[in-house]
């Protein structure tokens, strides 16, 4: 079973409905509902690869078990809803990146790809994007250390 299999069947576990759906013009996807009635909204009609749909459901998913959800319409305080939707994506993020792509499978792929960032996510089944800021993520908590000659 490949990754993204795994992370839809991690949703399901988890009682989150994964609808395709088109949301707005300029989203991709959404979280919507509490407690019971998880959904995530993805439209699949703008989403490039599998690559891509794995790493926006895993921080979708993020989202739920992180407990960081907000309203997608702005509230009385702009700059306090702001920096709160910046929080919360944050808090999702790092939720996906720590469960979609934890350190060691980083490690793994560089050293077998010889430190070559693009063909490692691919390898790993996430977008080169989503590699390199989890890199840099992993680098901020000490997990990996990267040298002038390599991963160590």
């Amino acid at each position: 079973m490949n990754k993204l299999l795994r992370l839809y069947a991690f949703a399901c576990d988890c009682g989150i409905n994964v609808v395709n759906a088109r949301f707005s013009e300029t989203k991709k996807a959404a979280c919507l509902g509490r407690g019971p009635f998880k959904n995530v909204i993805i439209d699949k009609s703008s989403v490039n690869s599998n690559a891509e749909e794995g790493v926006i459901l895993a921080e979708e998913i993020g989202h739920f078990e992180t407990g960081s959800l907000y309203m997608l319409e702005t509230s009385h305080n702009e700059a306090v809803s702001r920096c709160n939707r910046v929080k919360y994506e944050a808090t999702a993020r790092i939720w996906a990146y720590r469960r979609y792509l934890p350190p060691a499978e980083i490690k793994n792929s560089l050293r077998q790809t010889l430190g070559n960032a693009r063909r490692a996510a691919e390898q790993c089944e996430v977008t080169e994007n989503f590699f390199t800021k989890a890199c840099e993520y992993y680098q901020t908590t000490g997990e990996l250390v990267f040298e002038k000659r390599g991963l160590w």
